[in-house]
C-alpha cells in the first residue's frame, strides 16, 4: 500500500475506477481510499477522473456512487474533478467493450 499511496502523492492525475454493485464502489476501492488516510494532506492539488461500470442501464443510478468519490476528493486540497465516464449497461463479462463508455474513455485518456 505505501508504494500506491507514494505513486497517488507523486502523481499529477488520479483515475479511480470501479465496478458498481449494489450502487455503490466495490470494497476495493474503498478500502484503498481509506488507507489513504495517514496521507491523504499530501494527495493536493491533483485532477481527478472517475470511470464506472454497471449492469443498471441508467446514469443516475450511479450518482450515489459519484457521491462516495466526490466525499473522498473533497476532502483533498485543491483536488479536481475532470471527467466521469458512465459505463452503463453492462451486465455480461465483456458487455463494456462494446459499450460507447470504451471510445469516451479512450478519449479522456487522450486528452491529459
Amino acid at each position: 500500500m505505501a508504494g500506491v499511496l507514494d505513486q497517488m502523492v507523486h502523481a499529477d492525475v488520479i483515475v479511480m475506477a470501479t465496478p458498481v454493485y449494489f450502487y455503490t464502489m466495490a470494497a476495493q476501492l474503498k478500502t484503498l481510499i481509506d488507507r489513504t488516510c495517514a496521507r491523504y494532506q499530501e494527495v493536493r492539488g491533483k485532477e481527478f477522473y472517475f470511470i464506472l461500470t454497471a449492469a443498471d442501464g441508467h446514469k443516475k443510478a450511479l450518482h450515489r456512487t459519484i457521491e462516495g468519490l466526490r466525499g473522498f476528493t473533497s476532502c483533498l486540497d485543491g483536488a479536481r474533478e475532470k471527467g466521469i465516464v458512465y459505463g452503463t449497461g453492462a451486465w455480461e463479462a465483456g458487455d463494456i467493450k462494446t459499450s460507447p463508455a470504451m471510445q469516451e474513455a479512450y478519449q479522456m485518456g487522450r486528452s491529459l
